[in-house]
């Protein structure tokens, strides 16, 4: 019996996007195509937040369009989105758990379905993302800012969505953090399609198939060799990259 493959793509066909009177996407022409894993970069502000929620159709283009396509048989969502920690509500009195599990019961009721959460769902993405046992019932008001993160992370992939768009889910994180959960990310392109933003390409390079880099009104997009080179680089960062022994480096801040 012959398998389908599975078939998982976001083409973006000149897109231009304006917020507060600024274009901040101009004319931007790209095919996203998993499973698979890409990574967007550039300085702060250059819209790569913008990229991703144009991708989840949160804002809409001035001109061009967003297409989203996927062969993948889901009964959730065909996307999730990890948005910055910064919006995550600590104040209010829940758990780490409730926060999963109730984005989970919320995508099902969205949709209709007599479904029972899983639990075991919920436990295997708070054990994924490295939150322990001891910190699944405490209030998310008390957590670290890296466990907030994984948080987030754990709510967008309780959905087993398969398109994952996911913003810097390594800030704030550890440096050996950030090397367990770049392996999670890794494995998880090889049947999702993740499109991620970040400040440090190094950490998912070996998984990534290409790289966009937002500024300055432009954008380049291709395979890592192509991009994230000194010349391609210092047009978006200027003076910020440095090249080290034929290693080229991004002195970024965030």
């Amino acid at each position: 019996m012959c398998t389908r493959e599975l078939f998982l793509k976001v083409v973006l066909e000149s897109v231009n996007v304006v917020r507060g009177g600024r274009v901040v996407l101009r004319d931007i022409t790209a095919t996203f195509e998993g499973p698979g894993l890409y990574q967007v970069i550039g300085p702060n502000g250059s819209g790569k937040t913008t990229l991703l929620l144009t991708i989840l159709g949160v804002l809409k283009p001035v001109k061009g369009k967003v297409i989203v396509e996927t062969s993948a048989y889901t009964n959730a969502p065909r996307m999730s989105y990890m948005p910055q920690t910064h919006s995550l509500p600590k104040d209010a009195p829940i758990t780490v758990y409730e926060f999963v599990e109730n984005y989970y019961i919320l995508s099902r009721s969205k949709f209709r379905l007599r479904d029972v959460v899983g639990k075991e769902r919920v436990e295997k993405v708070l054990e994924l993302v490295g939150i322990p046992k001891s910190l699944w019932y405490e209030k998310l008001s008390r957590l670290s800012g890296g466990m907030a993160q994984r948080a987030v992370l754990a709510r967008a992939l309780v959905l087993d969505a398969p398109i994952v768009l996911l913003d810097e889910p390594f800030a704030n994180i550890d440096p050996e953090g950030k090397v367990e959960l770049a392996e999670v990310l890794g494995s998880m392109s090889k049947s999702k399609l993740l499109i991620v933003t970040s400040h440090d390409p190094i950490l998912l390079l070996e998984h990534t198939k290409k790289v966009m880099v937002l500024g300055y009104g432009s954008y380049a997009f291709g395979e890592p060799s192509e991009v994230l080179n000194t010349g391609v680089l210092r047009e978006f960062y200027k003076k910020c990259v440095v090249e080290i022994e034929r290693h080229v480096h991004i002195i970024d801040w965030h």
